[in-house]
């Protein structure tokens, strides 16, 4: 067992399975920022920095206006189309 914590703490995560079904997971701990397990994400490839910040991003596309119908409503609706 030891290795297997060992290699979770090398930034692995570990299944652990009971009758072939997954039982448990043994993860890296966070740091308090977390900034130690992100570093170690893009080291290795798995995660991206983002390159601009959100003021950088381009303005939402306008949906329409809401018309005053609740979710209930507008499932009974699609229901209704599809049947």
């Amino acid at each position: 067992m030891g290795s297997w914590v060992d290699r979770a703490h090398a930034g692995e995560s570990i299944i652990i399975t009971r009758n072939g079904r997954p039982w448990a997971r043994l993860v890296p701990e966070l740091t308090q920022t977390g900034s130690d397990y992100l570093d170690q994400l893009v080291a290795q490839g798995r995660v991206t920095v983002p390159t601009a910040g959100l003021a950088d991003l381009p303005e939402p596309v306008p949906t329409g206006g809401w018309d005053g119908r609740d979710s209930t409503d507008v499932v009974a609706e699609l229901r209704e189309e599809s049947a």
